[in-house]
């Protein structure tokens, strides 16, 4: 690492001792990928690449800051709402182990995770190039937006209330990237007690379309600004700076990529800062999110906590520390590879404590889907709360799925088991469990997503792949399979395996008469191949609490 950033990180190690940031707002699980072309690359043809995973972690702008600034000697305290994802799990882990403490981050049903996919190609020029895609668990890459799932604090019902009482510290920052009303009125109340609150500007609405949307935008927009003593946005998110001639109280500061910043600091005027070039750029993602907690931790550092304490000098002075540490940052691939390069510093331990279960559930999900997917959440929705759901990823390969499931309910021995479409067809062969088979796929190797060829996942796959082959091998796999999926069947299998068809269900609906030559139990419902949440509520539900 290089010697001058490591001096600058450790002195403001040396001045933050025992400073604390709270934050809230936006959270994603970042995946960063790089296309490679093997076979060369020319400009404005269709060229073949593959597509290898970087890294995998926690990230966007409040996931950033709050496992950055522990980096730079910052405590941070985030607040999320997590869902019950692998990845959600993962992002709660990933915090501790930078160094933040969790108590404030929890993982429920009713909470939200979003994944977003970073991918490093070339444009059709041959230049490099960034594109991001993005979805909430459980649902398509294709089509989605990048915005996350906000489900991280609510206004209502006095949680933000609540969230303040519980506190037994009064945080030196509060860190917040979101102009919605619940992480505002936490930055007021903070701000109350003394708390420097730092607003990240997502963006004040101008480039909406509608004129209610963006008037509410701008509203929501200033209201935070009110409620901060420091404002940073992007000039291309916020381009109209009259407004701070209005509030002569705070240090807005506005970042305009290759051109440097800007800052006006109270009454002042704005004064321009020219970048610092790195040569050796390879990512501007996290550039930003460096930019603010460098310039928090220098802020701490220099007990520049109020602006009234601050000098456009000591500005400069703190903003070009940021400056500097976030165009070292770009040198390295992810939002967080400065801090995988230094040597000295090593990750926390990153175990967590897992709620109590009763009851253990296991779901096996569809042809090109993965275990975390709208079904599973669907099904984990209506469980009793102490009933844990296990949402595996099926492998490809049939035979090699099937070894993975036996071996996997060895281990876990769930008390029921859950399998739709394809999962069906590999949960009737799980022998001596019970199970709930949900049109399943009785002849799997003329399913479409079976045919030899590329294919593509339709959700996140925990492993972050999206592509998948079938080989002629896999699908023959698929027929062997086939072939010997009713052997073994005793008596008690016939009573342990139940079916549940949908009357409407075009795609594997002729395979109910197949189930009904080997198991006892068959119950339909009023649907199609694929249940809808209220179909689960009312026929799959009452099913599954009679069987556990």
């Amino acid at each position: 690492m290089n010697n001058d950033i490591l001096t600058l990180v450790n002195s403001l190690r040396e001045g933050t001792a025992g400073k604390t940031c709270m934050g809230t707002g936006n959270y994603s699980f970042d995946i960063i990928t790089r296309r490679e072309y093997p076979e060369g690359f020319v400009p404005g043809k269709r060229n073949k690449f593959e597509e290898r995973i970087l890294t995998m972690e926690i990230g966007n702008t409040c996931g950033n800051v709050m496992t950055m600034l522990p980096y730079l000697g910052v405590k941070t305290y985030p607040v999320a709402k997590l869902d019950m994802s692998p990845q959600g799990y993962r992002m709660k882990r990933d915090m501790k182990a930078y160094g933040a403490d969790v108590r404030f981050v929890s993982n429920t049903r009713t909470g939200g995770t979003t994944i977003l996919r970073c991918m490093h190609k070339l444009d059709d020029q041959g230049q490099p190039a960034l594109s991001h895609k993005g979805s909430t668990g459980g649902k398509p890459w294709t089509g989605m937006s990048a915005r996350p799932c906000r489900k991280y604090l609510s206004s209502k019902g006095g949680e933000v209330e609540a969230l303040v009482a519980s506190l037994d510290f009064t945080p030196d920052v509060f860190f917040f990237d979101i102009a919605q009303a619940g992480h505002r009125i936490l930055a007021e109340q903070l701000r109350e007690k003394g708390t420097m609150v730092y607003f990240e500007g997502d963006s004040d609405g101008h480039k909406l379309k509608d004129d209610k949307a963006r008037k509410a935008a701008k509203r929501a927009f200033l209201r935070c600004v009110e409620a901060s003593d420091v404002v940073k946005m992007s000039a291309e998110l916020v381009q109209d700076l009259s407004f701070a001639d209005d509030y002569p109280d705070k240090l807005f500061i506005q970042t305009m990529g290759a051109e440097g910043l800007q800052f006006k600091l109270g009454g002042g005027k704005w004064i321009k800062l020219d970048p610092i070039m790195n040569p050796d750029y390879q990512d501007y993602e996290g550039a930003g999110d460096w930019t603010s907690s460098t310039l928090i931790a220098a802020l701490c550092s220099k007990g520049l906590l109020k602006v009234k304490d601050m000098t456009e000098q000591t500005v400069k002075e703190v903003l070009m520390m940021a400056q500097k540490i976030a165009s070292y940052s770009v040198g390295f691939v992810g939002s967080k590879g400065m801090i995988h390069a230094d040597e000295t510093f090593k990750l926390l331990d990153d175990t967590l404590e897992m709620p109590h279960y009763t009851k253990k559930l296991m779901y096996l999900h569809g042809s090109a889907s993965a275990g975390y997917s709208r079904t599973s959440m669907g099904i984990l929705q209506y469980l009793p709360k102490d009933w844990q759901l296990l949402t595996p990823d099926c492998p490809v390969d049939a035979e090699e799925c099937l070894k993975m499931l036996k071996d996997l309910c060895e281990k876990e021995k769930p008390d029921l088991i859950i399998g739709s479409s394809q999962g069906g067809y590999y949960a009737q062969m799980l022998r001596g469990y019970k199970r709930i088979c949900v049109n399943p796929a009785l002849d799997m190797s003329n399913d479409a997503d079976v045919k030899v060829g590329s294919h593509q996942f339709v959700v996140n796959r925990e492993d972050g792949v999206q592509k998948y082959v079938i080989t002629p091998e896999i699908q023959d796999g698929y027929r062997r399979l086939e072939a010997r999926q009713f052997e073994g069947i005793t008596d008690a299998d016939r009573e342990l395996c139940y079916g549940l068809f949908g009357d409407k269900d075009t795609d594997y609906g002729h395979c109910k008469p197949v189930f009904a030559e080997h198991y006892n139990h068959i119950y339909t419902f009023p649907g199609g191949h694929k249940m809808e949440y209220d179909e689960i509520e009312k026929y799959l539900m009452p099913l599954v609490k009679k069987l556990v």
